[in-house]
């Protein structure tokens, strides 16, 4: 949940990366990460070229709905090397099953209702993230990248959409890594 919103842009404008910098390294520091971007480019060289952070937004309420869908789909690509933001990905998805948010949902997540009305399907989105990744090399097989989530339930939620849904695999994120941070600092 990273609170650049914007109007309906696939891509933010490249004034609104700065900002989006500070709230990620908000939102790392909020769990448990102490350090800012500055000193993680002190980090020892990497094995990736590139860490794709993703954090979706779901539909969602008191109690849980089911199924949860993706409302929100943000995606950084941070350089492995010099732990710089590189480029952004963001959509906002039209709900299927839930299209009405809740105000719950909206509470939690930032999101108002006219941000997702009219807005691509899921499968629309997931070819814009397969185009994105091929404009910016991420599906040259050269190119090492892992998707980095705080904890699973991002890539869960999309594999149980994709299954649920019969949404068509997309390239980018065919055989794709994924690092889930929260699980990891549990085994600390």
């Amino acid at each position: 949940m990273w609170r650049s919103r914007q109007a309906v842009s696939p891509l933010f404008p490249a004034g609104v990366l700065k900002g989006f910098s500070s709230i990620v390294s908000r939102k790392l520091a909020s769990h448990g990460f102490g350090a800012s971007m500055a000193a993680m480019s002190s980090f020892p060289p990497q094995r990736y070229h590139y860490f794709l952070v993703l954090d979706f937004e779901a539909t969602c309420d008191k109690p849980q709905i089911h199924p949860q869908e993706i409302i929100e789909f943000p995606i950084l690509k941070l350089n492995g090397r010099t732990m710089e933001i590189e480029s952004t990905f963001h959509m906002y998805v039209q709900p299927v099953v839930h299209p009405q948010l809740t105000p719950f949902c909206t509470e939690l997540t930032g999101i108002i209702q006219g941000m997702v009305d009219g807005q691509p399907s899921l499968q629309q989105v997931l070819e814009r993230v397969d185009e994105w990744m091929a404009k910016e090399g991420l599906l040259d097989p050269s190119v090492k990248s892992i998707f980095v989530t705080c904890g699973d339930w991002d890539l869960k939620v999309i594999a149980l959409q994709r299954a649920n849904r019969g949404l068509k695999q997309i390239a980018g994120l065919r055989g794709s890594k994924h690092l889930g941070l929260a699980l990891d600092l549990q085994r600390r």
